[in-house]
C-alpha cells in the first residue's frame, strides 16, 4: 500500500525522527533528504492537519514564536494553500513540540555536514567569524 506524503511525513517525524541519532549516518542523510523532499510535496494546510500549530500566545511579549508569528509567516512567505517551497526552513520556522524536536534532530545533522565539510561545528565557525574563540 502506498503512503501519501501526509502519511509519510507524519511517520518520518513522529517515528523515525526521535531516534534517528542513534542510526548510521548515511540514513540520518536519507531521512533528512526524504523528510525536507516530502514536505515539500505539501501545503502549509496540509501541514497542520498533522502537527497542528502550537497554541501559544505570547510570544510578542516575550520576543519567541508564538501561534500569530508561525500563521503570519506562513502567509507572507508560502499562503496556506501553495506548497512548501523549502522543507527544511518551514521546518524551522513552524511551531509544534513534535515538528520542533525533528527540527532540532534536522540541525544537528546539518551541523555533522558543516564538521565534516569545514572540520568545525556551525556554532564554532560562527563565533570565529564573529572574532571570538
Amino acid at each position: 500500500m502506498t503512503k501519501t506524503p501526509q502519511q509519510a511525513v507524519y511517520e518520518m517525524i513522529k517515528y523515525v525522527s526521535p531516534t534517528i541519532d542513534k542510526q548510521s549516518w548515511e540514513w540520518q542523510k536519507e531521512w533528512l533528504f526524504t523528510l525536507v523532499d516530502l514536505i515539500e510535496e505539501l501545503m502549509p494546510r496540509q501541514f497542520e492537519q498533522i502537527f497542528p500549530i502550537k497554541k501559544y500566545f505570547k510570544g510578542y511579549k516575550y520576543g519567541e514564536r508564538d501561534y500569530f508569528s508561525v500563521v503570519n509567516w506562513i502567509d507572507e512567505h508560502i499562503g496556506q494553500d501553495n506548497k512548501i517551497p523549502n522543507g527544511i526552513e518551514f521546518l524551522f520556522e513552524y511551531q509544534n513540540d513534535v515538528a520542533d524536536e525533528a527540527a532540532i534532530n534536522a540541525m544537528m545533522i546539518i551541523n555533522k555536514f558543516h564538521r565534516r565539510q569545514n572540520g568545525k561545528g556551525l556554532i564554532e565557525d560562527f563565533w570565529e567569524t564573529q572574532g571570538s574563540k
